[in-house]
């Protein structure tokens, strides 16, 4: 089930430029009202996203790209999926057929021409091993992310890939804002962001620890 915004009742902490262009949401908790408030509304920004499923539907990216312009390709392993994808007249981004633990990034990152810095990394596979699996796959140190999420299914797989995860960005230079995101009453992802980036008086009001998604709303 996916969070809905109201954006006749929702205010959101920071209103960012082009909220008021926004009238729903489309990812499962929030995450592409986080990544714009984080990132102040950018338009034109760029995207990978690994664990894709529906084009629209929970879809982290919809948003960014056909709101605000955003350029970007998601990765999904089940053809079906990625058929739908790549059949939905929305969505002019691509979308690859690939397991995201051996994909190639960095060939598919310079197909697009992008050089230094990525705006958004969404990780969403499961079982949450694999999730980790590609995150430590991705070309980090050569590619840095300003807004990461990685979704580690805590409440039904433990705390390692959690742990294992928060060690790994940590040592990165990646700020963790939200822990353990709960959609319900379930904790399930974590909340990233670079601090070269996203300054402090940004993401300080929206740090969280197993609290429901809608953290970024007053």
């Amino acid at each position: 089930m996916n969070t809905t915004y109201n954006y006749e009742k929702d205010t959101l902490k920071h209103p960012f430029s082009g909220h008021t262009k926004v009238f729903e949401n489309y990812s499962q908790a929030y995450q592409d009202l986080f990544v714009l408030s984080m990132l102040k509304g950018k338009k034109n920004g760029k995207y990978v996203e690994v664990g894709a499923n529906h084009p629209q539907s929970m879809s982290n990216t919809f948003l960014l790209e056909t709101v605000f312009g955003w350029r970007g390709f998601s990765i999904e392993i089940e053809k079906s999926m990625c058929e739908v994808f790549n059949g939905d007249m929305a969505r002019q981004n691509h979308c690859y057929e690939a397991d995201g633990t051996v994909f190639d990034y960095e060939t598919a990152i310079k197909k697009e021409k992008w050089q230094g810095r990525i705006d958004y990394l969404s990780l969403d596979c499961e079982p949450p091993n694999i999730t980790f699996d590609v995150l430590k796959k991705f070309p980090l140190d050569e590619y840095r992310c300003s807004v990461i999420t990685f979704e580690h299914d805590s409440y039904k797989d433990g705390f390692g890939i959690m742990d294992a995860s928060r060690k790994y960005l940590t040592e990165k230079g990646y700020v963790l804002v939200c822990s353990s995101v709960c959609n319900g009453s379930n904790p399930y992802e974590d909340w990233w962001i670079d601090p070269y980036v996203v300054k402090e008086e940004t993401y300080k009001p929206f740090e969280c620890m197993g609290s429901e998604a809608r953290n970024i709303f007053i």
